[in-house]
């Protein structure tokens, strides 16, 4: 900004000179080579602020996140998104497995693990079941091993 002040501030002093100066010369020849002298001099003082304006500005790009970070961030978070997604539904999917042969489990989780950066495997499911499911305990690990090929752990749930 302070360029922008410094082409105005030269510019009117530029005009006031040239308005003093034409008024103390009274032939029309010296009016004319006085008025192009000075018409050169005004555009030279507008050209010099603003280009030493323009060259000193610069953008400071430091402080933004560069495209990579960025979409890291995003890639991890839909990657966060994708495996919550999916840990709900396989938790849903066990529990209604479950319910459909007359086991109603207290709770069901199911912990998700990265194999590889593109695929997702089953490490560790528990079963929360209440004292009266205990004898269903074989089953709750057959029906577990058979629809998702890892064997649970059954933890019986105090509160009832």
């Amino acid at each position: 900004m302070s360029g922008l002040s410094a082409a105005v501030v030269t510019a009117c002093a530029a005009a006031l000179i040239g308005a003093v100066v034409s008024g103390f010369v009274s032939d029309g020849g010296i009016k004319k080579i006085l008025s192009l002298v000075l018409g050169a001099f005004m555009l030279c003082a507008l050209i010099v602020p603003v280009s030493k304006a323009a060259s000193e500005f610069s953008v400071n790009t430091d402080s933004y996140p560069s495209y990579e970070s960025l979409s890291a961030t995003a890639d991890e978070a839909y990657q966060k998104q994708l495996v919550s997604a999916t840990r709900t539904k396989l938790e849903e999917t066990l529990a209604a497995i479950l319910n459909q042969n007359g086991i109603y489990p207290k709770k069901v989780e199911v912990i998700l693990a990265f194999a590889d950066e593109s695929s997702i495997i089953i490490s560790q499911v528990s079963i929360y079941i209440s004292n009266g499911d205990i004898s269903k305990t074989a089953q709750i690990e057959r029906l577990t091993e058979e629809s998702f090929q890892i064997t649970p752990d059954i933890i019986r749930s105090e509160n009832e």
